[in-house]
Protein backbone atom coordinates (compact mmCIF):
# COMPACT_ATOMS: atom_id res chain seq x y z
CA UNK A 1 0.00 0.00 0.00
CA UNK A 2 1.40 3.30 -1.20
CA UNK A 3 2.10 5.83 1.61
CA UNK A 4 0.86 9.43 0.95
CA UNK A 5 2.63 12.81 2.63
CA UNK A 6 2.17 12.97 5.86
CA UNK A 7 -0.90 15.48 6.85
CA UNK A 8 0.91 18.93 7.63
CA UNK A 9 -0.20 20.31 10.78
CA UNK A 10 -0.27 24.67 10.83
CA UNK A 11 1.65 26.43 13.62
CA UNK A 12 -1.50 27.58 14.92
CA UNK A 13 -3.07 23.82 15.43
CA UNK A 14 0.27 22.75 17.13
CA UNK A 15 -0.17 25.64 19.20
CA UNK A 16 -3.79 25.08 20.27
CA UNK A 17 -2.58 21.39 21.20
CA UNK A 18 0.15 23.12 23.02
CA UNK A 19 -1.99 25.34 25.10
CA UNK A 20 -4.74 22.73 25.60
CA UNK A 21 -2.01 20.45 27.10
CA UNK A 22 -0.49 23.08 29.47
CA UNK A 23 -3.79 23.93 31.24
CA UNK A 24 -4.19 19.40 31.72
CA UNK A 25 -0.71 19.16 32.93
CA UNK A 26 -1.43 22.14 35.48
CA UNK A 27 -4.46 20.37 36.56
CA UNK A 28 -2.76 17.49 37.01
CA UNK A 29 0.80 18.30 38.33
CA UNK A 30 0.42 22.14 38.99
CA UNK A 31 2.34 25.09 37.28
CA UNK A 32 5.35 23.25 38.61
CA UNK A 33 4.89 20.34 37.51
CA UNK A 34 3.76 21.65 33.91
CA UNK A 35 7.74 21.20 32.80
CA UNK A 36 8.27 21.57 28.35
CA UNK A 37 9.11 18.01 28.61
CA UNK A 38 5.53 17.18 30.35
CA UNK A 39 3.95 19.75 27.90
CA UNK A 40 5.35 18.23 24.97
CA UNK A 41 4.54 14.76 26.19
CA UNK A 42 0.97 15.34 26.93
CA UNK A 43 0.95 17.39 23.15
CA UNK A 44 2.04 14.48 21.30
CA UNK A 45 5.23 15.83 20.04
CA UNK A 46 9.23 16.04 20.49
CA UNK A 47 10.12 18.38 23.01
CA UNK A 48 12.66 19.91 20.66
CA UNK A 49 9.25 20.72 18.50
CA UNK A 50 8.06 22.46 21.03
CA UNK A 51 11.13 24.61 21.89
CA UNK A 52 11.16 25.59 17.67
CA UNK A 53 7.62 26.47 18.62
CA UNK A 54 8.67 28.71 22.01
CA UNK A 55 11.90 28.95 23.12
CA UNK A 56 11.14 28.95 26.89
CA UNK A 57 8.61 28.17 29.00
CA UNK A 58 8.23 31.76 29.91
CA UNK A 59 7.31 32.38 26.28
CA UNK A 60 5.00 29.86 26.32
CA UNK A 61 3.16 31.16 29.48
CA UNK A 62 3.35 34.60 27.64
CA UNK A 63 1.77 33.27 24.59
CA UNK A 64 -0.37 31.60 26.25
CA UNK A 65 -1.60 34.45 28.40
CA UNK A 66 -2.08 36.09 24.73
CA UNK A 67 -4.26 33.40 24.18
CA UNK A 68 -7.05 33.73 26.85
CA UNK A 69 -6.61 37.86 26.39
CA UNK A 70 -9.08 36.80 22.97
CA UNK A 71 -11.48 34.59 25.24
CA UNK A 72 -13.17 36.73 27.15
CA UNK A 73 -13.96 39.90 25.30
CA UNK A 74 -13.87 40.48 22.00
CA UNK A 75 -14.06 43.75 19.65
CA UNK A 76 -18.02 43.99 17.66
CA UNK A 77 -18.21 43.61 13.89
CA UNK A 78 -19.43 46.07 11.89
CA UNK A 79 -22.53 44.66 11.28
CA UNK A 80 -22.94 44.16 15.39
CA UNK A 81 -22.22 47.83 16.28
CA UNK A 82 -25.63 48.58 14.66
CA UNK A 83 -27.57 46.56 17.56
CA UNK A 84 -29.18 48.12 20.55
CA UNK A 85 -26.62 48.56 23.39
CA UNK A 86 -27.71 45.62 25.87
CA UNK A 87 -27.45 43.67 23.01
CA UNK A 88 -23.62 44.68 22.36
CA UNK A 89 -22.88 44.49 26.00
CA UNK A 90 -24.50 40.72 25.97
CA UNK A 91 -22.46 40.04 22.62
CA UNK A 92 -19.04 41.65 24.27
CA UNK A 93 -19.61 39.77 27.51
CA UNK A 94 -20.42 36.37 26.09
CA UNK A 95 -18.69 35.48 23.18
CA UNK A 96 -15.77 33.31 24.29
CA UNK A 97 -16.47 33.82 28.21
CA UNK A 98 -14.33 30.61 29.48
CA UNK A 99 -13.80 29.50 32.91
CA UNK A 100 -16.62 31.69 34.67
CA UNK A 101 -15.45 35.12 33.06
CA UNK A 102 -11.72 34.89 34.24
CA UNK A 103 -9.84 34.33 30.91
CA UNK A 104 -7.49 31.90 32.80
CA UNK A 105 -8.27 28.61 35.01
CA UNK A 106 -8.16 29.51 38.34
CA UNK A 107 -5.69 26.96 39.46
CA UNK A 108 -4.12 28.63 36.80
CA UNK A 109 -4.68 31.91 37.82
CA UNK A 110 -3.75 31.05 41.14
CA UNK A 111 -0.34 30.07 40.22
CA UNK A 112 0.07 32.83 38.21
CA UNK A 113 -0.50 35.25 41.61
CA UNK A 114 1.75 33.12 43.51
CA UNK A 115 4.83 33.52 41.18
CA UNK A 116 4.03 37.47 41.08
CA UNK A 117 6.60 38.44 44.36
CA UNK A 118 9.50 36.53 42.22
CA UNK A 119 7.97 37.08 38.76
CA UNK A 120 6.71 40.70 39.29
CA UNK A 121 6.52 40.58 34.81
CA UNK A 122 3.79 37.78 34.75
CA UNK A 123 1.33 40.30 36.99
CA UNK A 124 2.56 43.16 34.59
CA UNK A 125 1.22 40.56 31.94
CA UNK A 126 -2.08 39.51 32.99
CA UNK A 127 -2.84 43.35 33.90
CA UNK A 128 -1.78 45.24 30.52
CA UNK A 129 -2.14 42.30 28.21
CA UNK A 130 -5.74 40.81 29.60
CA UNK A 131 -7.18 43.44 31.61
CA UNK A 132 -6.34 46.33 30.44
CA UNK A 133 -7.38 44.99 26.73
CA UNK A 134 -11.00 43.93 27.82
CA UNK A 135 -11.20 47.78 29.51
CA UNK A 136 -10.06 49.15 26.72
CA UNK A 137 -12.88 47.11 23.97
CA UNK A 138 -15.62 47.52 26.63
CA UNK A 139 -15.13 51.13 26.88
CA UNK A 140 -14.67 51.52 23.56
CA UNK A 141 -17.98 50.24 22.99
CA UNK A 142 -19.54 52.40 26.31
CA UNK A 143 -18.19 55.67 24.20
CA UNK A 144 -20.23 54.47 21.05
CA UNK A 145 -23.42 54.42 23.37
CA UNK A 146 -22.48 57.80 24.80
CA UNK A 147 -22.15 59.30 21.20
CA UNK A 148 -25.04 57.38 19.98
CA UNK A 149 -27.03 58.69 23.24
CA UNK A 150 -28.19 55.34 24.43
CA UNK A 151 -26.54 56.48 27.56
CA UNK A 152 -25.86 59.59 29.68
CA UNK A 153 -23.32 61.70 27.68
CA UNK A 154 -21.31 63.04 31.09
CA UNK A 155 -20.33 59.58 32.03
CA UNK A 156 -16.97 58.55 31.91
CA UNK A 157 -16.65 55.20 29.67
CA UNK A 158 -13.51 54.07 30.75
CA UNK A 159 -14.39 54.40 34.71
CA UNK A 160 -18.10 52.74 33.27
CA UNK A 161 -16.57 50.02 31.69
CA UNK A 162 -14.48 48.97 35.03
CA UNK A 163 -17.20 49.67 37.00
CA UNK A 164 -19.47 47.24 34.20
CA UNK A 165 -16.59 44.20 34.53
CA UNK A 166 -16.60 44.05 38.33
CA UNK A 167 -20.34 43.44 38.05
CA UNK A 168 -20.31 40.77 35.65
CA UNK A 169 -17.37 38.84 36.89
CA UNK A 170 -17.50 37.19 40.92
CA UNK A 171 -14.83 39.06 42.91
CA UNK A 172 -12.04 36.52 42.25
CA UNK A 173 -10.68 36.51 46.38
CA UNK A 174 -13.12 34.11 47.17
CA UNK A 175 -13.23 31.73 44.40
CA UNK A 176 -9.27 31.68 44.38
CA UNK A 177 -9.62 31.19 48.20
CA UNK A 178 -12.19 28.64 48.05
CA UNK A 179 -12.91 26.89 44.33
CA UNK A 180 -16.10 25.67 45.40
CA UNK A 181 -17.16 29.31 45.29
CA UNK A 182 -16.75 29.47 41.64
CA UNK A 183 -19.49 29.87 39.99
CA UNK A 184 -21.28 27.41 37.59
CA UNK A 185 -21.48 28.36 33.84
CA UNK A 186 -25.19 29.09 33.82
CA UNK A 187 -24.75 30.79 37.17
CA UNK A 188 -22.44 32.75 35.80
CA UNK A 189 -24.92 33.61 32.47
CA UNK A 190 -27.18 34.50 34.80
CA UNK A 191 -25.02 37.11 36.76
CA UNK A 192 -23.95 38.44 33.28
CA UNK A 193 -27.80 39.15 31.84
CA UNK A 194 -28.67 40.87 35.65
CA UNK A 195 -25.54 43.03 35.54
CA UNK A 196 -25.62 44.20 31.95
CA UNK A 197 -29.52 45.26 33.16
CA UNK A 198 -28.73 46.86 36.55
CA UNK A 199 -25.85 48.69 34.64
CA UNK A 200 -28.19 49.75 31.71
CA UNK A 201 -31.02 51.25 34.39
CA UNK A 202 -28.50 53.09 36.32
CA UNK A 203 -26.42 54.88 33.52
CA UNK A 204 -30.29 55.65 32.49
CA UNK A 205 -31.03 57.75 35.37
CA UNK A 206 -34.00 60.09 36.12
CA UNK A 207 -32.68 64.01 35.45
CA UNK A 208 -31.39 65.57 38.90
CA UNK A 209 -30.26 61.53 40.74
CA UNK A 210 -26.82 62.38 41.91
Amino acid sequence: MKRGRPVSITREARCDAIFDALEAVHAKAGLDGATMQAIAMRAGMSKRTLYAIFPSRIALLRSYLDRVTDQFITPLTAAETDLPIAERLVLCLSRNSRHQGYGLPLEILRAFVARVPSSPEIGRDLVQGVMQRELAILASELQRGIARGEIGPEEDAESAAALLLDMVRPWPIESLLDPARLAPPDAFAARRRLAIRVFLHGMNRPSGYP
